[in-house]
């Protein structure tokens, strides 16, 4: 006797069943798009901070972490400068901008219309240690620098 092969119709139907319950929870998330933005710019905030303390130490030169909240909310990165051709660490303003570690141009911001932040202000010396030790808020996500060492915890 010859089986024929196929799919039964239960077996169909439990099929459908599981995509149908599978794109109810699935679909919405694809379409709220605010999750992925306060994630993003969550991850772009941290990498700069990180970024901030790396640069400290590779240049021996103090550098200044500006966040803040608002529409746009922004982020900034700036060096310590004197206000001399050619510059140097020596002052105590921070108005020379840190070069982007993408493009090497002088400005390295970033901001998002979209997900709020706390608004924070401070420096790592030229050993990576901050001047204070913030717990940042980017959307609903938070991170704290270390007093001490530095390092960037994530909550």
């Amino acid at each position: 006797m010859q089986r024929e092969a196929g799919f039964t119709l239960v077996e169909l139907v439990v099929v459908m069943v599981i995509i149908g319950l599978i794109s109810a929870y699935a679909i919405p998330r694809f379409f709220d798009s605010q999750r992925f933005d306060d994630r993003g710019f969550y991850t772009e905030v941290i990498n700069a901070v990180r970024y901030a303390q790396q640069l400290a130490v590779a240049v021996n030169c103090n550098t200044q972490v500006v966040l803040t909240s608002g529409t746009p909310s922004t982020y900034s990165i700036t060096l310590a400068d004197d206000n001399t051709t050619p510059a140097t660490c020596a002052g105590g303003t921070f108005t020379r901008l840190a070069p982007n570690p993408v493009t090497g141009q002088a400005g390295f911001t970033g901001s998002s219309s979209s997900t709020n932040i706390s608004d924070a202000t401070f420096t790592f010396s030229a050993l990576g240690v901050p001047s204070l030790a913030p717990t940042i808020t980017v959307g609903g996500r938070q991170f704290r620098v270390n007093a001490v060492t530095g390092y960037i915890e994530e909550l």
